[in-house]
């Protein structure tokens, strides 16, 4: 390694945490171009816990994205969650450079490339210094794979929660005394012991949350929304990272404020009345808004919700914090058979009355691109139209803009002919 790769590496965390300073403060003190109030906020938020992560790293983990935040939050312990840090990184163009240094390091070429620019992240000393590393099964099988290797690069404990993959009495008591373990393991690495009684306080915060978050949804059936689906893909921080929060029932708040002010000009407007409705399954490149931009600003789109901002957990009970949390992870209709999600879909495009459905199959990700084609012929099945798009979140190696409109702008002409043949 050169004597610049040494000093890059060495200097890394401090050079992030005063670029994610400066990011903040500008927020601040600059006017925002965010049109509405409410992103503006979570923007300062999520900036704000970054910040935190590098500033204090004795009092922060690393995580991956269903790890419990109530947990975290009510003991006073930082996240950092190592796939939205590696969207976040994707956006100042350090991406290829991250995978390069997986795949030097023996990182398969063939995986998802969240976890795969998350472990060269680690390498290459990007991400903040943590005391603890700590992720679950749930959903994907790369995290206990990636916190591993994130163990021997830090040379920090890892934890693994394993989430049961049928929901009954027995695997929510198995899941239930796992969290209560990581409690151990928390309190044994911080040196501070959970309060219970604020543990209760964080899912009560997020019991109103849940409520806002289901107005916000409801909200969204009206094709008037100011809700982009580009941003609503961008809310899955406030949703599974500061969940339980203050800050996040806050957003929540302005959320509402903003649709219902956004709806009622748009209403008064009449210029959405005509728009194609879509549901988006799965994600999005978040290295560019360019796709999910351009077919709702040019191409006469609403994404009308997606399959990621179906609130799929009840409400928690306080005084059974353990097991509450258990029975919301479990609960997830991407976890279990694929009849869960597939009763989820079905759900939602007749709840939003979509006119097609967007499948974004990331290449690396085994779970979504074995279900994809099921998923399709049981929607044709239903007489609902979908296209698959084949790309990646974050390897902007693999986007090709031209292609991708090309395909979206011949579904949604399949679409219109069949509206009007209707």
């Amino acid at each position: 390694m050169s004597l610049k790769d040494n000093l890059i590496k060495k200097f890394a965390p401090f050079l992030f945490r005063e670029f994610l300073r400066i990011l903040y403060i500008k927020e601040h003190i600059v006017n925002t171009d965010e049109p509405m109030e409410s992103l503006a906020f979570a923007k300062r938020v999520v900036l704000k816990k970054m910040l935190d992560a590098f500033r204090f790293p004795d009092k922060t983990i690393w995580t991956t994205l269903f790890v419990p935040p109530e947990i975290l939050y009510a003991m006073g312990i930082n996240s950092f969650c190592l796939e939205v840090g590696a969207s976040l990184f994707s956006k100042i163009g350090q991406t290829q450079n991250a995978l390069l240094e997986a795949e030097a390091h023996g990182v398969p070429t063939d995986g998802c490339s969240f976890h795969r620019a998350a472990i060269g992240y680690a390498y290459k000393n990007f991400y903040p210094k943590a005391s603890l590393i700590a992720t679950t099964t749930s959903l994907c099988d790369s995290n206990p794979k990636t916190a591993g290797i994130c163990q021997s690069i830090t040379g920090k404990d890892f934890m693994v929660l394993d989430v049961p993959y049928d929901m009954n009495d027995d695997a929510v008591a198995y899941l239930a005394q796992q969290l209560e373990d990581f409690v151990s393991v928390l309190e044994k690495t911080f040196g501070k012991k959970m309060d219970i009684d604020i543990l209760k306080k964080h899912i009560e915060c997020g019991n109103r949350t849940r409520e806002k978050m289901l107005e916000v949804n409801n909200l969204r059936m009206d094709i008037n929304s100011p809700l982009t689906g580009s941003d609503a893909l961008g809310l899955i921080v406030q949703n599974y990272l500061i969940y339980g929060t203050d800050e996040c029932e806050e957003f929540y708040d302005l959320l509402i404020k903003d649709i219902k002010r956004g709806t009622a000009v748009n209403r008064a407007k009449r210029q959405d009345d005509n728009k194609t409705k879509i549901l988006w399954l799965e994600l999005k490149p978040y290295f560019s808004g360019d796709l999910l931009t351009n077919m709702e600003n040019n191409l006469n789109v609403k994404i009308i919700f997606e399959e990621i901002s179906h609130l799929f957990w009840d409400e928690m009970d306080p005084n059974k914090p353990y097991e509450s949390l258990a029975r919301k992870l479990i609960s997830n209709n991407n976890n279990g058979p694929l009849e869960n999600r597939l009763k989820v879909l079905k759900m939602l495009t007749n709840k939003y009355d979509v006119d097609g459905v967007i499948m974004f199959a990331s290449w690396g990700c085994r779970r979504n691109g074995a279900a994809i084609p099921a998923i399709k012929d049981e929607l044709r099945k239903d007489g609902i139209p979908s296209l698959i798009l084949y790309g990646d979140c974050i390897d902007d190696s693999t986007y090709t803009d031209g292609q991708f409109s090309t395909r979206v702008e011949g579904f949604l002409e399949m679409l219109n002919t069949k509206s009007k043949n209707a």
